[in-house]
């Protein structure tokens, strides 16, 4: 008879087949932890935010890892620190070097500087002035007298020389020397007349370079004389009489002339 022929069964048989069905599922879990490792996420490594205390030897062997722990990705960041952490004591300063008072003392020392400064140029500023002031004082000194004391008296005390020695007063009492003495003093009054006018001129325009404690009213009475003369030369009357030379204007001019001349010294040293 043809067909499918069965064995007979047997406890050998059945042990057997035991065996291969536990080896068969034991090898299905092993090929499953892989897979189910591979697909669960592992979540970021975290930094350590406190120093890691060195490791300490093991005294104990580490036992090996299982499966799931040497199939399975693992990551770890340790930071560790060699030298211990060491807190420093707080460094003693002095009580100027602590608070505002370092602040302070950097603006006091600005202002000092500064103030320092300040005061160097002021006194090299007052000092150019000083100067400047002295030699000015002493351009308008050196022209008060060249420009007007000295040409003044001299012009007056020429005039005057002309006068006493060559005047009606110096006339002789005989005929023919008195005509020759009086053409003399007719030629020489033109010399007086020349000399007034350069008298008036600067009368007239150098006033500005008179010492300060000087004024205009003491020379008055000579401006009408010198203006005077000449036209009584031309026009002969007794009226003359009454714009003579005033003498007190020659004492007046010799002693502003002086009080000019000492503040010239004080301030050159020079003899003029």
């Amino acid at each position: 008879m043809h067909g499918i022929e069965f064995w007979p069964v047997t406890g050998f048989h059945t042990h057997y087949s035991l065996r291969l069905a536990g080896a068969y599922l034991a090898l299905c879990a092993i090929a499953w932890e892989p897979a189910a490792a591979a697909t669960t996420p592992t979540p970021p490594p975290t930094l350590a935010t406190t120093p890691t205390p060195p490791p300490t030897p093991a005294t104990t062997p580490t036992p090996p890892p299982t499966p799931a722990q040497a199939t399975s990705p693992q990551h770890t960041i340790t930071i560790q620190s060699v030298d211990g952490l060491q807190i420093a004591q707080k460094e003693h300063k002095e009580w100027y070097q602590e608070g505002p008072w370092p602040l302070i003392g950097a603006v006091a020392a600005i202002l000092i500087t500064n103030t320092i400064a300040i005061g160097v140029v002021y006194l090299q500023s007052l000092r150019s002035f000083n100067a400047l002031l002295r030699q000015r004082k002493i351009e308008l000194l050196s022209l008060s007298l060249n420009d007007f004391y000295n040409p003044l008296l001299a012009l007056i005390e020429i005039n005057g020389e002309i006068f006493a020695k060559t005047g009606p007063r110096t006339f002789p009492e005989e005929h023919h020397e008195r005509e020759a003495a009086a053409l003399v003093w007719k030629e020489m009054k033109k010399k007086i007349v020349e000399n007034n006018r350069e008298i008036e001129l600067i009368l007239k325009t150098k006033t500005h370079l008179m010492q300060e404690s000087d004024s205009l009213d003491a020379y008055k009475a000579l401006f009408v004389h010198v203006a005077m003369y000449e036209t009584f030369q031309k026009i002969e009357t007794d009226r003359y009489a009454g714009f003579l030379f005033p003498k007190e204007v020659k004492g007046h001019l010799v002693a502003k002339r002086l009080s000019v001349l000492d503040q010239f010294h004080a301030l050159t040293g020079e003899q003029i």
